[in-house]
Protein backbone atom coordinates (compact mmCIF):
# COMPACT_ATOMS: atom_id res chain seq x y z
CA UNK A 1 0.00 0.00 0.00
CA UNK A 2 2.91 2.37 1.14
CA UNK A 3 5.03 1.55 -2.51
CA UNK A 4 1.79 2.13 -4.31
CA UNK A 5 0.58 5.66 -3.00
CA UNK A 6 3.89 6.98 -4.95
CA UNK A 7 3.50 5.41 -8.05
CA UNK A 8 -0.18 6.41 -7.83
CA UNK A 9 0.95 9.91 -7.53
CA UNK A 10 3.29 9.86 -10.23
CA UNK A 11 0.71 8.42 -12.67
CA UNK A 12 -1.28 11.70 -11.60
CA UNK A 13 1.54 13.62 -12.47
CA UNK A 14 1.78 12.59 -15.75
CA UNK A 15 -1.90 12.45 -16.34
CA UNK A 16 -1.02 16.71 -15.84
CA UNK A 17 1.51 16.74 -18.16
CA UNK A 18 -0.44 14.78 -20.86
CA UNK A 19 -3.06 17.86 -20.43
CA UNK A 20 -0.23 20.55 -20.35
CA UNK A 21 1.28 18.87 -23.55
CA UNK A 22 -2.00 18.70 -25.31
CA UNK A 23 -2.73 22.45 -24.91
CA UNK A 24 0.44 23.11 -26.07
CA UNK A 25 -0.39 21.44 -29.11
CA UNK A 26 -3.68 22.85 -29.91
CA UNK A 27 -0.95 26.30 -29.75
CA UNK A 28 1.49 25.28 -31.30
CA UNK A 29 1.29 27.49 -34.29
CA UNK A 30 2.16 30.15 -31.97
CA UNK A 31 5.21 31.64 -31.38
CA UNK A 32 7.94 29.70 -29.60
CA UNK A 33 5.53 26.98 -28.78
CA UNK A 34 6.01 24.41 -31.07
CA UNK A 35 9.64 23.81 -29.15
CA UNK A 36 8.01 24.76 -25.98
CA UNK A 37 5.12 21.45 -26.97
CA UNK A 38 8.44 19.33 -28.01
CA UNK A 39 9.60 20.09 -24.26
CA UNK A 40 6.64 19.10 -22.50
CA UNK A 41 6.62 15.47 -24.64
CA UNK A 42 10.09 15.30 -23.48
CA UNK A 43 8.90 15.52 -19.59
CA UNK A 44 6.09 12.89 -19.90
CA UNK A 45 8.57 10.90 -21.96
CA UNK A 46 11.39 11.62 -18.93
CA UNK A 47 8.05 10.44 -16.25
CA UNK A 48 7.08 7.95 -17.91
CA UNK A 49 10.58 5.89 -17.89
CA UNK A 50 10.84 7.01 -13.99
CA UNK A 51 8.19 5.33 -12.84
CA UNK A 52 9.01 2.36 -15.26
CA UNK A 53 12.73 2.12 -13.43
CA UNK A 54 11.26 2.08 -10.00
CA UNK A 55 8.51 -0.49 -10.98
CA UNK A 56 11.12 -2.86 -12.39
CA UNK A 57 13.54 -4.70 -10.06
CA UNK A 58 16.17 -5.94 -12.98
CA UNK A 59 19.46 -4.34 -13.33
CA UNK A 60 18.73 -4.53 -17.47
CA UNK A 61 15.15 -2.92 -16.77
CA UNK A 62 16.57 -0.01 -15.02
CA UNK A 63 19.56 0.48 -16.92
CA UNK A 64 16.87 0.37 -20.37
CA UNK A 65 14.86 2.87 -18.68
CA UNK A 66 17.45 5.30 -17.42
CA UNK A 67 19.00 5.24 -20.81
CA UNK A 68 15.41 6.74 -22.34
CA UNK A 69 16.04 8.90 -18.93
CA UNK A 70 19.02 10.25 -20.35
CA UNK A 71 17.60 10.63 -24.10
CA UNK A 72 15.01 12.75 -23.08
CA UNK A 73 16.84 15.14 -20.74
CA UNK A 74 19.30 15.32 -23.44
CA UNK A 75 17.09 16.56 -26.48
CA UNK A 76 15.62 18.91 -24.31
CA UNK A 77 18.45 21.61 -24.10
CA UNK A 78 18.69 22.26 -27.68
CA UNK A 79 14.72 22.45 -27.51
CA UNK A 80 15.36 25.18 -24.39
CA UNK A 81 17.46 26.69 -26.48
CA UNK A 82 15.08 26.72 -29.51
CA UNK A 83 12.40 28.07 -27.70
CA UNK A 84 14.44 31.14 -26.33
CA UNK A 85 15.57 32.04 -29.70
CA UNK A 86 12.45 31.94 -31.08
CA UNK A 87 10.34 33.50 -28.80
CA UNK A 88 13.08 36.56 -28.28
CA UNK A 89 12.88 36.45 -32.39
CA UNK A 90 16.52 35.89 -33.46
CA UNK A 91 15.51 34.01 -36.55
CA UNK A 92 18.93 33.74 -37.95
CA UNK A 93 20.54 31.42 -34.97
CA UNK A 94 17.12 29.32 -35.80
CA UNK A 95 18.13 28.71 -39.83
CA UNK A 96 17.35 24.90 -40.43
CA UNK A 97 21.37 24.18 -40.81
CA UNK A 98 22.27 25.53 -37.02
CA UNK A 99 19.37 23.54 -35.95
CA UNK A 100 20.39 20.59 -37.50
CA UNK A 101 24.11 20.98 -37.04
CA UNK A 102 23.15 21.75 -32.85
CA UNK A 103 20.48 18.39 -32.90
CA UNK A 104 22.89 16.11 -34.56
CA UNK A 105 25.54 17.16 -31.65
CA UNK A 106 23.21 16.12 -29.02
CA UNK A 107 21.72 13.17 -30.90
CA UNK A 108 25.61 11.92 -31.12
CA UNK A 109 25.83 12.61 -27.55
CA UNK A 110 22.90 10.26 -26.70
CA UNK A 111 24.08 7.26 -29.20
CA UNK A 112 27.51 7.24 -26.65
CA UNK A 113 24.46 6.74 -23.99
CA UNK A 114 23.13 3.97 -25.42
CA UNK A 115 26.59 2.36 -26.26
CA UNK A 116 28.04 3.01 -23.19
CA UNK A 117 28.73 -0.68 -22.65
CA UNK A 118 30.72 -0.85 -25.64
CA UNK A 119 33.20 1.79 -24.50
CA UNK A 120 32.73 2.46 -21.31
CA UNK A 121 33.17 6.70 -22.29
CA UNK A 122 30.36 7.64 -19.85
CA UNK A 123 30.58 5.61 -16.50
CA UNK A 124 32.05 2.27 -15.72
CA UNK A 125 29.93 1.08 -12.96
CA UNK A 126 26.37 0.51 -12.98
CA UNK A 127 25.24 -1.63 -9.37
CA UNK A 128 21.57 -2.07 -8.22
CA UNK A 129 21.89 -0.74 -4.24
CA UNK A 130 18.79 -0.96 -1.95
CA UNK A 131 16.91 -1.74 -5.59
CA UNK A 132 17.88 2.05 -6.71
CA UNK A 133 20.32 1.56 -9.85
CA UNK A 134 23.85 3.67 -9.41
CA UNK A 135 26.13 4.66 -11.79
CA UNK A 136 29.84 6.16 -11.48
CA UNK A 137 29.50 9.33 -14.16
CA UNK A 138 33.14 10.12 -16.02
CA UNK A 139 34.74 13.17 -15.77
CA UNK A 140 33.67 13.18 -19.52
CA UNK A 141 29.84 13.02 -18.46
CA UNK A 142 30.06 15.46 -15.93
CA UNK A 143 31.31 17.77 -18.38
CA UNK A 144 29.00 17.45 -20.88
CA UNK A 145 26.25 18.02 -17.90
CA UNK A 146 28.21 21.17 -16.72
CA UNK A 147 27.83 22.55 -20.52
CA UNK A 148 24.44 21.76 -20.91
CA UNK A 149 23.28 23.72 -17.72
CA UNK A 150 25.34 26.47 -18.69
CA UNK A 151 23.09 26.30 -21.56
CA UNK A 152 19.84 26.32 -19.80
CA UNK A 153 20.66 28.92 -17.17
CA UNK A 154 21.79 31.34 -20.03
CA UNK A 155 18.12 30.58 -21.71
CA UNK A 156 16.80 31.44 -18.43
CA UNK A 157 19.07 34.64 -17.47
CA UNK A 158 17.42 36.23 -21.27
CA UNK A 159 13.88 34.70 -20.37
CA UNK A 160 14.20 36.85 -17.48
CA UNK A 161 15.69 40.12 -19.04
CA UNK A 162 12.83 39.38 -21.38
CA UNK A 163 9.73 38.78 -18.55
CA UNK A 164 11.28 42.23 -17.27
CA UNK A 165 10.41 44.35 -20.05
CA UNK A 166 6.80 43.03 -20.93
CA UNK A 167 3.55 44.56 -19.84
CA UNK A 168 3.20 44.97 -16.44
CA UNK A 169 -0.11 42.61 -16.15
CA UNK A 170 1.83 39.36 -17.39
CA UNK A 171 4.87 40.49 -16.35
CA UNK A 172 4.27 38.60 -12.58
CA UNK A 173 2.50 35.72 -14.20
CA UNK A 174 5.22 35.01 -16.63
CA UNK A 175 7.69 35.00 -13.82
CA UNK A 176 6.02 32.40 -12.39
CA UNK A 177 5.70 30.41 -14.87
CA UNK A 178 9.66 30.67 -15.53
CA UNK A 179 10.10 29.80 -11.90
CA UNK A 180 7.88 26.78 -12.26
CA UNK A 181 9.84 25.57 -15.12
CA UNK A 182 13.41 25.71 -14.15
CA UNK A 183 12.48 23.06 -10.81
CA UNK A 184 12.90 20.17 -12.69
CA UNK A 185 16.43 21.34 -13.92
CA UNK A 186 17.27 22.35 -10.14
CA UNK A 187 16.46 18.94 -9.73
CA UNK A 188 18.72 17.74 -11.87
CA UNK A 189 21.57 20.22 -10.84
CA UNK A 190 21.18 18.15 -7.49
CA UNK A 191 21.51 15.11 -8.43
CA UNK A 192 24.92 15.28 -10.15
CA UNK A 193 26.17 17.37 -7.80
CA UNK A 194 25.09 14.52 -4.63
CA UNK A 195 24.48 11.23 -6.36
CA UNK A 196 23.52 9.94 -2.85
CA UNK A 197 19.95 11.98 -3.37
CA UNK A 198 19.29 10.37 -6.65
CA UNK A 199 16.57 7.15 -4.90
CA UNK A 200 14.69 10.54 -3.54
CA UNK A 201 15.18 13.03 -6.36
CA UNK A 202 14.31 10.64 -8.80
CA UNK A 203 10.51 10.08 -8.21
CA UNK A 204 10.55 13.95 -6.91
CA UNK A 205 11.10 15.26 -10.25
CA UNK A 206 7.85 13.45 -11.75
CA UNK A 207 6.30 14.74 -9.11
CA UNK A 208 6.93 18.08 -10.65
CA UNK A 209 4.22 17.42 -13.05
CA UNK A 210 2.24 18.86 -9.98
CA UNK A 211 3.71 22.13 -10.91
CA UNK A 212 2.94 21.67 -14.34
CA UNK A 213 -1.05 21.78 -13.65
CA UNK A 214 0.32 25.33 -11.97
CA UNK A 215 1.77 25.92 -14.93
CA UNK A 216 -1.35 25.30 -17.09
CA UNK A 217 -3.26 27.47 -15.04
CA UNK A 218 -1.26 30.07 -15.19
CA UNK A 219 -1.40 29.89 -19.29
CA UNK A 220 -5.06 29.39 -19.35
CA UNK A 221 -5.94 32.27 -17.22
CA UNK A 222 -3.46 34.54 -18.58
CA UNK A 223 -4.13 33.18 -22.15
CA UNK A 224 -0.17 32.92 -23.02
CA UNK A 225 -0.71 30.79 -25.56
CA UNK A 226 -3.75 32.00 -27.14
CA UNK A 227 -2.81 35.38 -27.37
CA UNK A 228 0.96 35.00 -27.25
CA UNK A 229 1.72 38.39 -24.88
CA UNK A 230 5.05 37.63 -24.78
CA UNK A 231 6.03 37.17 -28.01
CA UNK A 232 3.86 40.30 -28.69
CA UNK A 233 5.84 42.56 -27.01
CA UNK A 234 8.85 42.51 -29.59
CA UNK A 235 5.56 43.84 -32.34
CA UNK A 236 3.91 46.32 -29.82
CA UNK A 237 6.84 47.59 -27.33
CA UNK A 238 9.26 48.56 -30.36
CA UNK A 239 6.30 50.24 -32.39
CA UNK A 240 6.49 54.27 -33.05
CA UNK A 241 3.17 54.05 -32.95
CA UNK A 242 0.25 54.43 -29.99
CA UNK A 243 -1.79 50.61 -29.64
CA UNK A 244 -4.74 50.63 -27.71
CA UNK A 245 -6.99 47.21 -28.32
CA UNK A 246 -10.76 47.34 -26.54
CA UNK A 247 -12.79 44.19 -26.23
CA UNK A 248 -16.68 44.52 -26.59
CA UNK A 249 -17.77 45.25 -23.42
CA UNK A 250 -15.64 48.69 -23.26
CA UNK A 251 -12.63 47.32 -21.46
CA UNK A 252 -9.07 47.61 -22.23
CA UNK A 253 -7.33 44.53 -22.63
CA UNK A 254 -3.82 45.94 -24.41
CA UNK A 255 -1.74 48.94 -24.90
CA UNK A 256 1.77 50.18 -25.62
CA UNK A 257 4.18 52.51 -24.15
CA UNK A 258 3.71 55.59 -26.96
CA UNK A 259 -0.28 55.73 -25.76
CA UNK A 260 0.03 55.94 -22.44
CA UNK A 261 0.91 60.21 -22.11
CA UNK A 262 -2.55 60.35 -24.04
CA UNK A 263 -4.10 59.33 -20.97
CA UNK A 264 -2.01 60.85 -17.76
CA UNK A 265 -4.37 62.45 -14.88
CA UNK A 266 -7.51 60.64 -16.08
CA UNK A 267 -7.12 57.90 -13.40
CA UNK A 268 -4.21 55.80 -11.03
CA UNK A 269 -3.21 52.18 -12.49
CA UNK A 270 -2.03 50.85 -15.94
CA UNK A 271 -4.42 51.33 -18.80
CA UNK A 272 -5.75 47.53 -18.93
CA UNK A 273 -8.96 46.38 -16.85
CA UNK A 274 -9.73 50.11 -17.24
CA UNK A 275 -13.17 51.47 -19.27
CA UNK A 276 -12.82 53.52 -22.40
CA UNK A 277 -15.69 55.55 -21.51
CA UNK A 278 -13.76 57.25 -18.92
CA UNK A 279 -10.37 57.31 -20.61
CA UNK A 280 -11.89 58.32 -24.13
CA UNK A 281 -14.82 61.02 -22.81
CA UNK A 282 -12.33 63.79 -24.24
CA UNK A 283 -12.98 62.12 -27.88
CA UNK A 284 -16.44 61.56 -28.26
CA UNK A 285 -15.82 60.37 -32.12
CA UNK A 286 -13.28 57.70 -30.97
CA UNK A 287 -15.38 56.97 -28.17
CA UNK A 288 -18.73 56.06 -30.23
CA UNK A 289 -16.15 53.91 -32.68
CA UNK A 290 -15.12 51.85 -30.58
CA UNK A 291 -17.93 51.44 -28.63
CA UNK A 292 -20.01 50.28 -31.74
CA UNK A 293 -17.05 47.82 -32.84
CA UNK A 294 -17.06 49.83 -36.46
CA UNK A 295 -13.78 50.87 -38.11
CA UNK A 296 -12.68 54.68 -38.30
CA UNK A 297 -10.43 56.94 -38.79
CA UNK A 298 -10.02 60.49 -37.23
CA UNK A 299 -7.83 63.50 -35.69
CA UNK A 300 -7.66 64.23 -32.40
CA UNK A 301 -5.82 66.89 -29.94
CA UNK A 302 -4.01 65.54 -26.70
CA UNK A 303 -1.85 66.98 -24.07
CA UNK A 304 1.33 64.52 -24.00
CA UNK A 305 4.08 65.00 -21.38
CA UNK A 306 2.84 68.81 -21.05
CA UNK A 307 2.64 69.28 -25.12
CA UNK A 308 -0.38 69.83 -27.45
CA UNK A 309 -0.14 67.54 -29.63
CA UNK A 310 -2.15 65.95 -33.26
CA UNK A 311 -3.15 62.20 -33.34
CA UNK A 312 -4.16 60.51 -36.28
CA UNK A 313 -6.29 57.62 -35.20
CA UNK A 314 -7.30 54.23 -37.20
CA UNK A 315 -10.51 52.01 -35.46
CA UNK A 316 -9.97 48.77 -36.78
CA UNK A 317 -13.28 46.14 -35.61
CA UNK A 318 -11.99 42.74 -34.17
CA UNK A 319 -14.16 40.84 -35.98
CA UNK A 320 -12.57 36.84 -37.18
CA UNK A 321 -14.08 35.35 -40.28
CA UNK A 322 -17.61 34.58 -39.90
CA UNK A 323 -18.13 35.69 -36.30
CA UNK A 324 -19.34 38.75 -34.27
CA UNK A 325 -16.66 41.17 -33.56
CA UNK A 326 -15.13 40.94 -30.58
CA UNK A 327 -13.40 44.85 -30.11
CA UNK A 328 -11.21 47.21 -31.61
CA UNK A 329 -7.88 47.74 -32.55
CA UNK A 330 -7.04 51.83 -32.63
CA UNK A 331 -3.66 52.93 -34.07
CA UNK A 332 -2.78 56.23 -33.17
CA UNK A 333 0.44 57.97 -35.54
CA UNK A 334 1.57 61.50 -34.03
CA UNK A 335 1.10 63.74 -36.72
CA UNK A 336 2.21 66.91 -34.85
CA UNK A 337 5.23 67.71 -37.12
CA UNK A 338 3.16 67.26 -40.56
CA UNK A 339 0.04 69.28 -38.88
CA UNK A 340 2.63 72.33 -37.96
CA UNK A 341 4.54 71.96 -41.69
CA UNK A 342 1.14 71.57 -43.43
CA UNK A 343 -0.15 75.14 -41.02
CA UNK A 344 3.45 76.34 -42.34
CA UNK A 345 2.81 75.82 -45.92
CA UNK A 346 -1.09 77.55 -45.87
CA UNK A 347 0.71 80.56 -44.82
CA UNK A 348 3.51 80.74 -47.05
CA UNK A 349 0.61 80.31 -49.26
CA UNK A 350 -1.49 83.04 -48.40
CA UNK A 351 1.09 85.36 -48.16
CA UNK A 352 2.61 84.13 -51.43
CA UNK A 353 -1.26 84.98 -52.89
CA UNK A 354 -1.02 88.32 -51.47
CA UNK A 355 2.34 89.31 -52.44
CA UNK A 356 1.14 88.38 -56.21
CA UNK A 357 -1.87 90.27 -56.01
CA UNK A 358 0.03 93.11 -54.60
CA UNK A 359 2.68 93.21 -57.25
CA UNK A 360 0.67 92.16 -60.31
CA UNK A 361 -1.65 95.39 -59.47
CA UNK A 362 1.26 97.31 -59.36
CA UNK A 363 2.68 96.22 -62.34
CA UNK A 364 -0.20 96.07 -64.39
CA UNK A 365 -2.02 99.11 -63.78
CA UNK A 366 1.00 101.57 -64.32
CA UNK A 367 1.29 99.69 -67.84
CA UNK A 368 -2.14 99.65 -68.73
CA UNK A 369 -2.41 103.44 -68.77
CA UNK A 370 0.92 103.86 -70.57
CA UNK A 371 -0.78 101.71 -73.61
CA UNK A 372 -3.89 103.84 -73.23
CA UNK A 373 -1.06 106.72 -73.95
CA UNK A 374 0.29 104.54 -76.62
CA UNK A 375 -2.81 104.68 -78.09
CA UNK A 376 -3.53 108.39 -78.07
CA UNK A 377 0.00 108.54 -79.46
CA UNK A 378 -0.28 106.46 -82.33
CA UNK A 379 -3.77 108.02 -83.40
CA UNK A 380 -2.04 111.22 -83.85
CA UNK A 381 1.47 109.83 -85.27
CA UNK A 382 0.75 110.69 -89.30
CA UNK A 383 1.25 114.85 -87.52
CA UNK A 384 4.67 113.72 -86.04
CA UNK A 385 8.09 113.31 -87.67
CA UNK A 386 9.26 110.39 -88.86
CA UNK A 387 12.02 109.85 -86.01
CA UNK A 388 8.67 110.82 -83.38
CA UNK A 389 6.80 107.77 -85.16
CA UNK A 390 9.69 105.24 -85.11
CA UNK A 391 10.05 106.02 -81.46
CA UNK A 392 6.30 105.20 -80.96
CA UNK A 393 6.74 101.95 -82.27
CA UNK A 394 9.38 100.76 -80.54
CA UNK A 395 7.87 102.19 -77.53
CA UNK A 396 4.87 100.79 -78.23
CA UNK A 397 6.56 96.94 -79.36
CA UNK A 398 8.04 97.19 -76.09
CA UNK A 399 5.00 98.08 -73.55
CA UNK A 400 2.65 95.36 -75.30
CA UNK A 401 5.37 92.73 -75.39
CA UNK A 402 5.60 94.16 -71.60
CA UNK A 403 2.26 93.80 -71.06
CA UNK A 404 1.08 90.97 -72.47
CA UNK A 405 4.06 88.78 -70.89
CA UNK A 406 2.15 90.28 -67.20
CA UNK A 407 -1.51 88.52 -68.67
CA UNK A 408 0.39 85.44 -69.56
CA UNK A 409 2.51 85.19 -66.00
CA UNK A 410 -0.69 85.96 -64.30
CA UNK A 411 -3.20 83.40 -66.07
CA UNK A 412 -0.65 80.83 -65.26
CA UNK A 413 -0.51 81.71 -61.88
CA UNK A 414 -4.31 81.10 -62.11
CA UNK A 415 -3.87 77.86 -63.81
CA UNK A 416 -1.91 76.75 -61.08
CA UNK A 417 -3.95 77.48 -57.92
CA UNK A 418 -5.52 74.26 -56.38
CA UNK A 419 -8.96 74.68 -56.60
CA UNK A 420 -9.15 77.06 -59.19
CA UNK A 421 -13.07 76.46 -60.76
CA UNK A 422 -14.22 77.26 -64.28
CA UNK A 423 -17.58 77.75 -65.34
CA UNK A 424 -18.68 75.34 -68.34
CA UNK A 425 -21.41 76.98 -70.42
CA UNK A 426 -22.35 77.05 -74.19
CA UNK A 427 -20.58 79.63 -76.34
CA UNK A 428 -21.24 80.82 -79.53
CA UNK A 429 -17.58 80.19 -81.02
CA UNK A 430 -17.36 82.51 -83.69
CA UNK A 431 -18.38 85.52 -81.26
CA UNK A 432 -15.41 84.76 -78.88
CA UNK A 433 -12.86 84.74 -81.98
CA UNK A 434 -14.31 87.55 -82.94
CA UNK A 435 -14.33 89.46 -79.80
CA UNK A 436 -10.74 88.19 -79.57
CA UNK A 437 -9.84 89.26 -83.16
CA UNK A 438 -10.84 93.13 -82.23
CA UNK A 439 -8.95 93.19 -78.97
CA UNK A 440 -5.81 91.81 -81.32
CA UNK A 441 -6.19 94.69 -84.10
CA UNK A 442 -3.85 97.28 -83.53
CA UNK A 443 -0.91 94.29 -82.76
CA UNK A 444 -2.15 92.84 -86.20
CA UNK A 445 -2.38 96.36 -88.23
CA UNK A 446 1.01 97.08 -86.65
CA UNK A 447 2.64 94.24 -88.25
CA UNK A 448 0.47 94.18 -91.18
CA UNK A 449 -0.70 91.15 -90.72
CA UNK A 450 -4.17 90.42 -91.48
CA UNK A 451 -6.05 87.93 -89.01
CA UNK A 452 -9.05 86.15 -90.99
CA UNK A 453 -11.68 84.05 -88.68
CA UNK A 454 -13.07 80.86 -90.77
CA UNK A 455 -15.73 80.17 -88.01
CA UNK A 456 -19.87 78.66 -88.87
CA UNK A 457 -22.05 81.06 -86.57
CA UNK A 458 -23.89 77.64 -85.63
CA UNK A 459 -20.42 75.94 -83.72
CA UNK A 460 -21.07 76.09 -80.05
CA UNK A 461 -18.33 74.84 -77.43
CA UNK A 462 -19.23 74.41 -73.94
CA UNK A 463 -16.66 75.57 -72.13
CA UNK A 464 -15.08 78.85 -69.50
CA UNK A 465 -15.81 81.89 -71.78
CA UNK A 466 -12.47 83.35 -70.28
CA UNK A 467 -10.60 80.38 -70.98
CA UNK A 468 -11.51 80.24 -74.78
CA UNK A 469 -10.35 84.06 -74.78
CA UNK A 470 -7.00 83.47 -72.88
CA UNK A 471 -6.69 80.09 -75.77
CA UNK A 472 -7.24 81.60 -78.70
CA UNK A 473 -5.42 85.39 -77.80
CA UNK A 474 -2.21 83.52 -77.58
CA UNK A 475 -2.58 81.33 -80.30
CA UNK A 476 -3.23 84.24 -82.15
CA UNK A 477 -0.41 86.15 -80.70
CA UNK A 478 1.77 83.66 -81.26
CA UNK A 479 0.45 83.45 -84.95
CA UNK A 480 0.86 87.54 -85.19
CA UNK A 481 4.54 87.15 -83.88
CA UNK A 482 5.88 84.75 -86.14
CA UNK A 483 4.40 86.28 -89.33
CA UNK A 484 6.26 87.80 -91.60
CA UNK A 485 4.57 91.68 -92.45
CA UNK A 486 1.89 91.19 -95.22
CA UNK A 487 0.92 87.49 -94.39
CA UNK A 488 -2.16 86.14 -92.98
CA UNK A 489 -3.35 84.36 -89.75
CA UNK A 490 -6.68 82.23 -89.89
CA UNK A 491 -8.76 80.69 -87.50
CA UNK A 492 -11.25 77.86 -88.65
CA UNK A 493 -13.02 75.17 -86.40
CA UNK A 494 -14.61 72.43 -87.35
CA UNK A 495 -17.04 69.71 -85.82
CA UNK A 496 -15.89 66.11 -84.92
CA UNK A 497 -18.22 63.67 -83.06
CA UNK A 498 -18.95 65.46 -79.69
CA UNK A 499 -15.88 67.66 -79.80
CA UNK A 500 -14.68 70.92 -82.06
CA UNK A 501 -11.22 71.51 -83.39
CA UNK A 502 -10.00 74.87 -83.38
CA UNK A 503 -6.92 75.70 -85.41
CA UNK A 504 -4.85 78.55 -85.52
CA UNK A 505 -2.92 78.63 -88.78
CA UNK A 506 0.09 81.28 -89.52
CA UNK A 507 2.37 81.95 -92.48
CA UNK A 508 5.14 82.24 -90.62
CA UNK A 509 8.72 80.73 -89.75
CA UNK A 510 7.53 77.49 -89.03
CA UNK A 511 9.62 74.82 -86.62
CA UNK A 512 10.71 71.52 -87.03
CA UNK A 513 8.61 68.45 -85.49
CA UNK A 514 10.74 67.95 -82.11
CA UNK A 515 10.34 71.92 -81.25
CA UNK A 516 6.74 71.71 -82.45
CA UNK A 517 6.65 69.05 -79.67
CA UNK A 518 8.52 71.03 -76.93
CA UNK A 519 5.80 74.08 -77.48
CA UNK A 520 3.26 72.05 -75.54
CA UNK A 521 5.23 69.58 -73.25
CA UNK A 522 4.85 70.83 -70.18
CA UNK A 523 8.35 70.18 -68.54
CA UNK A 524 9.35 72.97 -71.45
CA UNK A 525 9.56 76.54 -71.33
CA UNK A 526 11.25 78.45 -73.86
CA UNK A 527 10.69 81.21 -76.51
CA UNK A 528 12.76 82.76 -79.43
CA UNK A 529 12.10 85.89 -80.91
CA UNK A 530 9.46 87.21 -83.18
CA UNK A 531 9.68 88.19 -86.92
CA UNK A 532 10.06 92.30 -85.62
CA UNK A 533 12.54 90.92 -82.59
CA UNK A 534 9.14 90.35 -80.06
CA UNK A 535 10.50 88.31 -76.99
CA UNK A 536 8.31 86.55 -74.99
CA UNK A 537 9.19 83.86 -71.74
CA UNK A 538 6.65 80.62 -73.73
CA UNK A 539 4.47 81.16 -70.41
CA UNK A 540 1.59 81.42 -73.43
CA UNK A 541 1.56 78.39 -74.50
CA UNK A 542 1.81 76.79 -71.06
CA UNK A 543 -1.20 78.59 -70.17
CA UNK A 544 -2.85 77.40 -73.12
CA UNK A 545 -2.08 73.90 -72.08
CA UNK A 546 -3.44 74.09 -68.84
CA UNK A 547 -6.56 75.91 -70.00
CA UNK A 548 -7.26 73.62 -72.76
CA UNK A 549 -6.53 70.25 -70.37
CA UNK A 550 -8.49 72.07 -67.31
CA UNK A 551 -11.24 72.36 -70.07
CA UNK A 552 -11.06 68.53 -71.11
CA UNK A 553 -9.44 69.06 -74.42
CA UNK A 554 -5.66 68.48 -76.16
CA UNK A 555 -3.49 70.67 -77.97
CA UNK A 556 -1.15 69.59 -80.35
CA UNK A 557 1.04 71.70 -83.29
CA UNK A 558 1.94 70.96 -86.82
CA UNK A 559 4.79 72.68 -88.26
CA UNK A 560 7.39 72.75 -91.22
CA UNK A 561 10.86 75.05 -90.98
CA UNK A 562 9.82 77.91 -93.60
CA UNK A 563 6.28 77.16 -93.85
CA UNK A 564 4.35 78.03 -91.48
CA UNK A 565 2.53 76.35 -88.43
CA UNK A 566 -0.86 75.36 -86.93
CA UNK A 567 -1.95 75.09 -83.74
CA UNK A 568 -4.67 72.63 -82.89
CA UNK A 569 -6.87 72.26 -79.62
CA UNK A 570 -10.20 70.86 -79.30
CA UNK A 571 -13.33 71.37 -76.92
CA UNK A 572 -16.53 69.79 -76.09
CA UNK A 573 -19.27 70.66 -78.39
CA UNK A 574 -22.42 72.10 -77.22
CA UNK A 575 -25.76 72.53 -79.11
CA UNK A 576 -27.07 76.66 -78.55
CA UNK A 577 -30.66 75.38 -78.66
Amino acid sequence: MNATLPNVAMLVSVCLMLAFLGYAFLHRRERGIRYFAWIMAGRVIYAGSVIMETTSSSLHAKLLFRNVQQTSLIFSVPLVLFFTLDLLGKNNALRRLHRSLLVSLFALWSLLVWTNPLHRLLYDRTILRGGHLEVDKSNLSISFNIVCYLLLAACIFFLFDYLRHIRRDIRTPGLWLLLCGCIPSAMEVVKLTNPGFTPWILPASVYCGFFGMAMLWIVIRYRIFSIVPLARSVVVETMREGILIVNHSGRVIDSNKYVEPLFAGRGDGPLAERQIGELLAPWPEWLRACERMEAGELEIAALAAGEQRVYSVKVYPLAPRGKVRQGTVSVLFDITDKQRTLEQIVRLNQLKDRLFAVVSHDIRDPLAVQMTLLEALEADKPQLGRDQQDAIDALSGQVHNTYNMIENLLDWYRGQKDGLLLHPQALRLADEVDEVCRMLKIKSEFKQIAVIAEIESGLAVQADREAVALIIRNLVTNAIKYSYPGGNVRVRAKRDDDRIVISVEDQGVGMDNERAAALVDPMSLGSTAGTAGEKGTGLGLQVCRQFVGMSGGQIWAESAPGQGSTFYFTLPAADLG
